[in-house]
């Protein structure tokens, strides 16, 4: 039976992800923006979240999800920096990202085995009920759906800096509450304990 984290370690991950993710790139901007304009300031604050990604990849040797996506949305601001793309259109890069993993996770729960059934089945290694999967399916695609429609309205009410400040905890904020909502409504219907025995 795998043992849960202890408290000190989960609030040095939460420390460490709030300076890398959300200091970190805010500072980046603000020094450089003077001196490179806004596209270059927005492409040097994906730096730090950059190196953590690769440094996560090298030392466990796995591309996790976090990875993935920040890896995913440094390589969409390249591409829109060389099509010359606005500053706008670089901060809802990871929007793009989420909203199309939300639509996409949401489409699913109408088919015979939607993603989040495939997701825990391989997790578990067991068939798990399609209901719930169902449920689970459209509520955390949807979910991922509104944090694009809010981030992305904070885009045109704030400046680049402040949505550089605010945006990762919105974010981050809104994850929470999908997991903490997926983990209550597993526990309510009783899975995956009763169904994995």
């Amino acid at each position: 039976m795998a043992t849960a984290p202890p408290p000190t370690s989960v609030r040095r991950e939460i420390i460490n992800m709030i300076l890398i993710n959300a200091v970190a790139p805010y500072v980046v901007y603000e020094l450089a923006e003077p001196t490179t304009g806004g596209l270059g300031a927005l492409a040097l604050s994906a730096v730090p979240p950059a190196i953590e990604s690769v440094w996560s990849v090298a030392k466990k040797r796995k591309l996790d999800v976090m990875a993935a996506l920040v890896l995913s949305g440094i390589a969409v601001s390249l591409i829109l920096i060389a099509l010359g793309g606005s500053e706008r259109v670089l901060l809802l890069r990871d929007s793009l990202i989420t909203s199309l993993i939300g639509l996409a996770v949401a489409v699913s729960a109408l088919f015979p085995r939607p993603l989040m059934y495939l997701l825990f089945r391989q997790m578990q290694g067991g068939d798990p009920p399609l209901h719930e999967m169902r449920v689970l399916s459209a509520v955390l695609g949807l979910g991922l759906i509104v944090e694009m429609a809010v981030r992305t309205a904070m885009v045109y009410a704030m400046t680049t800096s402040r949505f550089l400040l605010v945006s990762p905890f919105v974010q981050y904020g809104m994850t929470g509450l999908l997991v903490l909502w997926a983990v209550y409504y597993m526990r309510r219907r009783k899975f995956p304990a009763d169904e994995t025995g």
